[in-house]
């Protein structure tokens, strides 16, 4: 069966209409891209995938410690783009040389990357490199290009006789 040409455009149409309205403004750059995930969502992304986290790898067992860090990161995140986000940052159990974030503002740090630092300028910069991961968004950026893609080919496949037949 051949499909109209104004129905084969429909999809089209409201693919762009969605990408129209899914146009934000970058906090950390300030740049217009296109988001489709939104803070909320990432905040909730951040609060599931933080207790997986903490109990696959553990927290560092000092509360001194982690308070310290916990208090240093948020007189940083303060400062960031994204003040409001509710910022969360942990010492990991690891002896591996590692810092990440998630969405939502949940930062994570190492023991093994602890071992390495000097001062607390140091401390601060990883934790800024973190923090700024999260207020340029990259996460929620990086699904939201996935999440296009997948919208991508569903339009090709509504629109293109070949693509529907597979």
């Amino acid at each position: 069966m051949r499909r109209s040409r104004s129905f084969s455009s429909l999809p089209l149409f409201l693919a762009a209409i969605s990408l129209v309205a899914s146009c934000a403004t970058n906090p950390a750059t300030g740049r217009r891209e296109i988001m489709l995930i939104s803070e909320e969502q990432e905040i909730a992304m951040g609060r599931e995938y933080d207790p997986p986290i903490v109990a696959s790898i553990g927290l560092y067992p000092d509360t001194a410690l982690q308070r310290y860090v916990q208090a240093l990161g948020t007189r940083i995140a303060a400062l960031s783009e994204r003040p409001r986000l509710p910022w969360t940052f942990r010492v990991l159990d690891d002896p591996t040389v590692n810092a990440f974030a998630v969405p939502g503002g949940f930062i994570y740090i190492t023991r093994g990357i602890m071992a390495h630092l000097d001062n607390e300028a140091q401390l601060a910069s990883v934790i800024g490199h973190e923090i700024g991961h999260v207020t340029a968004r990259h996460s929620a950026s990086q699904m939201s290009r996935e999440q296009l893609a997948q919208i991508g080919l569903a339009v090709g496949a509504a629109t293109s006789e070949t693509i529907a037949k597979y």
